[in-house]
C-alpha cells in the first residue's frame, strides 16, 4: 500500500493528495494506474491527482461513494470509466488537461455536479443536458464546434461558461434560456455574427468575444477596447437578427436595390472619431531584458493557481494615504473581501534579482509582514495563527457564528497542507491573500511599482481586478471638471430623448461624456511568467487584458 493511502486509511481521513515525483514513478511502476487500495477508501471526500502520468482510472471507483471533489488535472487520462455515473454525490469535477475525446454516456447521472472543468482535452461534442445542478462549467480548449446542450428546466443554476480556444462557429438561441448565466467566454473560436437575442441573457455581465473572425468591425473594435456593458449595449442595438421573418426585406428588394449587408451597415453606423484628444491613457510596453522575471512553480499552479503581475513606471505618489485607501477599497468589493482575488503593491527598486511564485508548508515560509518591520521575520504559520486568533476573539466579542466580512478570506487557507508565496533572490515578498513584506511596500519615494493580483478562483478575476487598480491609479489625482464622474458611469445628457437618426441613437451611449481637469497617461510595462524550465508560461498585459472604457474616456495603446 502507498504511504499516502496507508496514512489516511489508518487515521480515518477525508482527503487524499497524490502529486510529485514520487508519485509519478509509483504510477509508472504501476502499469499508469493508483494503487488499488485508494479504491477501498469509501468515506473520501476529495481525491486529488494532478500533474502524474496517470492514464487510467479503475471501474472500482464506483465505490467511492461519498466522493464529492474529484480532481484528476494535467494527467494523461484518455478515457473515463461509465461507473463513474455512480457517484451520487460528486460536486466538483476537474479533468482539465488530459486527453479525453469523449464522455461516457453514465455521465448523465451525475445529477449533483455543480463545477465542472473539461478544458484542455481533445473533446468534439458534450451534451450537458441532464445535468440540472451545474453552476460553473469550463470547456475551453477542446474541439468542439457547436455549444454544449446546457440543462433548460425550470430552476437555473448556470452561472458561468467557459468555450474560449475552440472551433465554435455561432452562439444558439437556446442560450438565452439561462435565466442567471452572468459569464460567457467565447473567446478565439470562429463566430463570424453576434445574434441580438444573446441580450436576452437578461443576468449576463461578462461576455468575451475576443479572437473571432467577427464581420461587424465597430463591434469588433469594441471588443477589444470596451467592457462587456458596452459590447452587449451594442449587440442588443446592432447584432445580427437571425433571417425568422423577413417579408419586409423581401418587398423592400424587389425594384432591384440591392440590400445591405451587415458589414455595411456597421460601418455606417460607426460613430464620427472625436476629433478632442483623450485625455487618459494607459500606454502599454514590451517587456525588456531589464525587466524582471518570474518564475511560476507546479507547487503554485496547484494551490493558488491564478496571477498577473505588471510594472507601472515614472508613477510618483503623491498621496499615501489615498493610495492605501484605493487598495482598501478594491479588497473590499473588487476583491470581494480578498475571497475572489488579492492584491500587493511592491516598490520595483526593492525587489532583488529574479522573483518566484511558489508554494511551501507554512512552517517552512518567512516573511516580515507589512507593517511588523520591527518585529523581523516570523513563518507563515504562527503569522496565520496570530491572525485567526484575533479573528475568532473578534468573532466572540461580536457573537457571531462566523468570521466578520474583514477576517472571512482567513477561511481560504483552512488545513492548506501548501501556501502559495512569492519571493525575491533574498525574502518573501508577498504571502497572499494575507500580507505582503514590509521590506517592499511603498512610500512617497517610490516611482516604480510592481503591481500583483493572485486568485484562487479565476484568471478572469485577476484580470478585472487588475484593469481596476490601474484604472484608479490613473485617475487617483486627476478631477472630473464636466461629465458624469467615472465611479457612476455614463449617464444620458438632458435632451437626450429628443429625435436622432438611427445612426447618433445607437452610439450615444458611447460617446465620450467626461473631461478632466489635466491629461495624464500611466506606462505600464509587461511582465513575463516562465514555468519552473524556464520556458515562457504567460505574459500580462497580453493584448486585450486591458480594456479602457471610452464611457469615461480612458483609452489602452499597446507601444
Amino acid at each position: 500500500m502507498w504511504p499516502e493511502v496507508d496514512a489516511v486509511k489508518s487515521e480515518n481521513r477525508r482527503e487524499l493528495k497524490l502529486t510529485g515525483v514520487s508519485v509519478s514513478e509509483r504510477i509508472v511502476k504501476n502499469g499508469g494506474g493508483l494503487d488499488e487500495a485508494v479504491y477501498q477508501l469509501s468515506a473520501l471526500n476529495l481525491l486529488d491527482v494532478n500533474d502524474t502520468p496517470l492514464d487510467r482510472i479503475s471501474s472500482r471507483i464506483e465505490s467511492l461513494t461519498h466522493l464529492q471533489s474529484l480532481l484528476l488535472y494535467r494527467n494523461k487520462i484518455a478515457q473515463l470509466p461509465a461507473t463513474i455515473g455512480q457517484l451520487g454525490e460528486l460536486k466538483v469535477l476537474d479533468m482539465s488537461g488530459n486527453r479525453l475525446t469523449d464522455l461516457p454516456g453514465e455521465f448523465v447521472k451525475l445529477r449533483t455536479l455543480t463545477t465542472l472543468n473539461l478544458s484542455f482535452n481533445q473533446l468534439k461534442k458534450v451534451d450537458l443536458s441532464a445535468l440540472d445542478k451545474l453552476s460553473v462549467c469550463n470547456l475551453s480548449g477542446n474541439e468542439l464546434t457547436e455549444v454544449p446542450q446546457f440543462y433548460t428546466g425550470e430552476v437555473h443554476h448556470l452561472t458561468e461558461v467557459n468555450l474560449e480556444k475552440n472551433s465554435i462557429v455561432s452562439l444558439p438561441e437556446e442560450l438565452t434560456q439561462q435565466q442567471i448565466l452572468r459569464v460567457l467566454n467565447v473567446g478565439e473560436n470562429k463566430i463570424e455574427l453576434v445574434p441580438k437575442y444573446i441580450t436576452k441573457c437578461v443576468k449576463l455581465k461578462e461576455i468575451n468575444l475576443k479572437g473571432n473572425p467577427l464581420k461587424d468591425k465597430r463591434l469588433l473594435k469594441l471588443v477589444d477596447q470596451c467592457r462587456s456593458k458596452q459590447v452587449l449595449d451594442y449587440v442588443e442595438k446592432n447584432g445580427y437578427q437571425p433571417p425568422k421573418q423577413t417579408p419586409k426585406e423581401n418587398q423592400s428588394t424587389t425594384n432591384g436595390d440591392r440590400p445591405t449587408t451587415l458589414q455595411e451597415s456597421a460601418e455606417q453606423s460607426t460613430p464620427t472619431e472625436q476629433k478632442e484628444e483623450v485625455q487618459l491613457r494607459i500606454i502599454v510596453h514590451k517587456a525588456t531584458e531589464n525587466t524582471v522575471k518570474v518564475t511560476f512553480t507546479p507547487e503554485a499552479r496547484a494551490t493558488r493557481p491564478y496571477i498577473a503581475l505588471c510594472i507601472v513606471r515614472s508613477f510618483p505618489i503623491t498621496n499615501m494615504r489615498k493610495f492605501l485607501q484605493l487598495q482598501n477599497a478594491l479588497h473590499d468589493n473588487e476583491c470581494s473581501r480578498r475571497e475572489s482575488a488579492t492584491i500587493a503593491t511592491h516598490d520595483l527598486a526593492k525587489i532583488k534579482g529574479h522573483v518566484r511564485y511558489h508554494a511551501a508548508p507554512p512552517g517552512e515560509i518567512q516573511i516580515t509582514a507589512l507593517g511588523s518591520g520591527a518585529q523581523g521575520k516570523v513563518t507563515a504559520e504562527k503569522y496565520y495563527a496570530d491572525l485567526h486568533h484575533q479573528a475568532e476573539q473578534l468573532r466572540k466579542e461580536k457573537k457571531r457564528n462566523t468570521f466578520s466580512g474583514v477576517h472571512k478570506y482567513i477561511t481560504l487557507l483552512t488545513a492548506k497542507e501548501l501556501f502559495a508565496y512569492l519571493s525575491d533572490e533574498e525574502k518573501v515578498i508577498s504571502l497572499p491573500p494575507l500580507t505582503n513584506c514590509d521590506e517592499t511596500k511603498v512610500s512617497s519615494a517610490t516611482t516604480d511599482l510592481l503591481l500583483e493580483v493572485t486568485s484562487s478562483v479565476a484568471h478572469g478575476n485577476c484580470v478585472r481586478v487588475m484593469n481596476a487598480l490601474l484604472e484608479r491609479m490613473l485617475l487617483m489625482d486627476v478631477e472630473v471638471v464636466a461629465g458624469q464622474a467615472p465611479s457612476g458611469g455614463p449617464t444620458t445628457p438632458a435632451g437626450e430623448k429628443k429625435k436622432k437618426s438611427k445612426s447618433s441613437k445607437a452610439t450615444a451611449e458611447q460617446l465620450p461624456t467626461v473631461r478632466y481637469d489635466r491629461a495624464v497617461t500611466l506606462m505600464v510595462e509587461q511582465v513575463q511568467l516562465n514555468d519552473s524550465d524556464g520556458k515562457p508560461h504567460s505574459v500580462f498585459p497580453g493584448k486585450g487584458d486591458l480594456c479602457g472604457d471610452e464611457a469615461i474616456r480612458i483609452v489602452v495603446e499597446m507601444a
